[in-house]
């Protein structure tokens, strides 16, 4: 509707909302995308920089399917039901301020998307990637780290960026991986002494300040930043020889379809990344099945083979875990 260019601070309920989400543990790159998403509606609104309570309240399901309209001239129907998606999850904030009457998003039938298979690296070609970086440095000691503990817990790029040293516990084969959705992780052996090497090694040469709890630094000596990762896996993957396009989240499925090939059930997987939402005690409560952490290693490709007696010790490390997150 509007053609004003928008200033780049938002309204003051936009930001209400953006703390909001930060408050109950949203990424960084997820609030970056909700202002994105708000920012792109309010200015077509007009009222960026205008009262958008008014015009919010007005808001009609006619509003929103010129919208939608709008959206499809130059947009996939993925990224026109995120923008759906982050304006349902703002009108939902305000509604519940009592700002609005209703949320009309809910009456709104979202764009049908297709689900895309993913690309996918082999184990050979996942392999040949983990042993690109040079150990003899102490760069290629933090990179192998986080290739092998990318690939080893299926984690999000910002959920390995955000990872603080207090977050392992080497000795139990987890790590706590502190997102929206808290949860614990197993890490396979191969990982694990990866990650050993590297605190040893390799870790304090990269820091700029010694007490910085961060994991991974990156070039300027604090945390490693999503864009030089990026790029850090694109100059693995060459020197490797992987011609296809390749970027961590490939990385990532590649670690769900290898596990699921290998026999992981599809709930255990869907435990492992942390989608189901569920309160404190009932999040953590698969790791302490007995089978779980044996499971994970006997089908992980770089896990460990284990006896039924292993299994027991696995069953007891899961309990700790468990007794770890409660006492966070």
């Amino acid at each position: 509707m509007s053609n004003v260019s928008p200033s780049s601070t938002p309204p003051l309920l936009v930001a209400e909302f953006l703390r909001h989400l930060q408050s109950n543990r949203y990424s960084e790159n997820s609030l970056h995308n909700h202002r994105l998403d708000l920012k792109k509606f309010l200015t077509w609104l007009g009222v960026w920089d205008g009262d958008v309570v008014v015009r919010l309240r007005a808001l009609c399901l006619d509003d929103l399917n010129d919208y939608v309209t709008h959206l499809q001239a130059s947009h996939k129907p993925r990224t026109v039901a995120r923008h759906l998606s982050s304006l349902k999850l703002f009108l939902d904030y305000i509604d519940q301020q009592g700002l609005i009457p209703s949320n009309p998003v809910h009456r709104m039938r979202f764009p049908e998307i297709l689900p895309e298979s993913p690309q996918l690296l082999t184990p050979e070609e996942v392999t040949a990637l983990l042993n690109t970086p040079s150990p003899d440095h102490y760069l290629g000691l933090r990179d192998q780290a986080m290739l092998e503990l990318l690939y080893s817990s299926g984690l999000k790029v910002n959920e390995l960026l955000g990872l603080d040293v207090d977050d392992l516990f080497l000795d139990l084969s987890f790590l706590k991986v502190r997102a929206r959705r808290e949860r614990m992780v197993p890490v396979t052996p191969v990982a694990v002494a990866a990650l050993r090497d590297y605190l040893e090694n390799g870790r304090a040469q990269r820091l700029t300040n010694p007490q910085d709890p961060c994991l991974f630094p990156g070039r300027n000596g604090t945390r490693m930043g999503r864009v030089g990762f990026w790029a850090l896996v694109r100059k693995y993957a060459l020197r490797a020889g992987i011609t296809s396009p390749l970027n961590p989240r490939i990385l990532r499925h590649s670690f769900a379809a290898h596990l699921l090939q290998n026999g992981m059930d599809l709930n255990d997987l869907r435990d492992l990344f942390g989608y189901v939402s569920l309160d404190a005690t009932l999040q953590y409560a698969h790791i302490n099945r007995p089978d779980y952490h044996e499971v994970y290693h006997r089908l992980h490709p770089r896990g460990r083979k284990r006896s039924s007696s292993s299994s027991i010790e696995a069953g007891e490390a899961g309990a700790r875990a468990v007794s770890i997150c409660s006492q966070n």
